[in-house]
């Protein structure tokens, strides 16, 4: 998991969003509120479709985000969020607290990161 989440509110500029995405090197991002309440994904692909239609057009991340997002808490195994993550076909998946606060994000890299880690441990024999 990556922490804390990077995050852009809903009401960004699209533009804003994707350069965010550059300086991290993301391709998802978690949308928050003004109340910094999890409300949505960005994907990557999204914002430089948008980019290609909108050019110069203001457009909020909100009118372009993806609704009802997946997510996990971080008491789920990593084995849990793997097969949610391929059941579900995403590649980000916000970890909410127990108190519905977005604490960071699985992406496809933290999977394939505890993958080679386990890997690489030693077998009991």
């Amino acid at each position: 998991m990556s922490t804390p989440a990077v995050t852009v509110r809903s009401d960004a500029d699209y533009k804003a969003a994707l350069k965010v995405m550059q300086e991290n090197a993301l391709h998802h991002l978690p949308v928050v509120d003004a109340d910094g309440k999890l409300v949505g994904m960005a994907a990557e692909r999204d914002l430089l479709l948008a980019a290609t239609h909108y050019l110069q057009s203001a457009v909020e991340v909100g009118d372009i985000m993806h609704r009802g997002v997946v997510t996990v808490t971080s008491e789920m195994s990593v084995a849990e969020a793997a097969t949610l993550m391929v059941e579900k076909r995403i590649g980000g998946l916000p970890v909410l607290d127990g108190g519905k606060q977005l604490i960071g994000i699985i992406t496809e890299t933290d999977m394939f990161r505890a993958l080679v880690k386990s890997l690489d441990e030693p077998r009991a024999a």
